[in-house]
């Protein structure tokens, strides 16, 4: 991976849109280029502005962290629908583009992905956007992080494992792990049990 400076490590721990297009914009006119600046550029807009709009009204990345566990969960025995599913979001999210540019797009796209999953994690602590997005009671504690590694297995391993994918979403799955593994001290122990548990079914 290409490092990154401070003004981009601040523009990809920052979660709200319009705040992270105003880093940006700054940081594509006072940072040194890096190969990546126009990669950026197309990931932010490819990830949060719907056509013909010019305000972030959209988060696409954020969506497919919530919408790839549930094509693990319906491609039991649909493969090739969820397969489609997981395609069109790599090619019209900006993925398979920035995969073209080399370690410059990577490492830009890299950090988008964790930028997404930050604000999915984030929004997994609070009660409402579990129980309305999982029909689920409001976990709280252990239950909680219990829920969160077994949906993060389900989108990253779990996904590319049904899909026959391991090679397509070995970035997406890296980038989720990197920050799965800073929202708790056990969240890597959690992973890799969680992993040896869905395995075995």
């Amino acid at each position: 991976m290409v490092p990154i400076s401070p003004a981009w490590r601040e523009y990809y721990m920052e979660l709200e849109p319009d705040r992270r297009r105003m880093l940006l914009e700054k940081n594509l006119r006072e940072e040194e280029e890096d190969g990546a600046g126009e990669c950026r550029r197309r990931l932010f807009s490819l990830r949060y502005l719907e056509e013909g709009k010019t305000e972030p009204s959209v988060d696409r990345y954020l969506w497919a962290c919530v919408n790839f566990v549930q094509v693990y969960s319906a491609t039991r025995l649909f493969k090739k629908g969820g397969r489609k599913e997981v395609e069109q979001f790599l090619e019209k999210s900006g993925y398979r583009e920035a995969m073209t540019l080399g370690e410059a797009g990577q490492t830009a796209l890299y950090w988008e992905i964790r930028n997404a999953a930050k604000r999915y994690f984030k929004t997994c602590m609070g009660t409402e956007y579990r129980r309305s997005l999982f029909g689920l009671l409001s976990p709280n504690g252990s239950d909680q992080k219990r829920q969160m590694c077994q949906d993060v297995w389900r989108m990253t391993l779990g996904l590319e494992g049904r899909l026959d994918m391991a090679a397509e979403l070995q970035l997406w799955t890296k980038a989720v792990h990197d920050e799965f593994v800073l929202t708790d001290p056990r969240a890597l122990e959690r992973l890799e049990e969680m992993s040896r548990s869905m395995e075995r079914r």
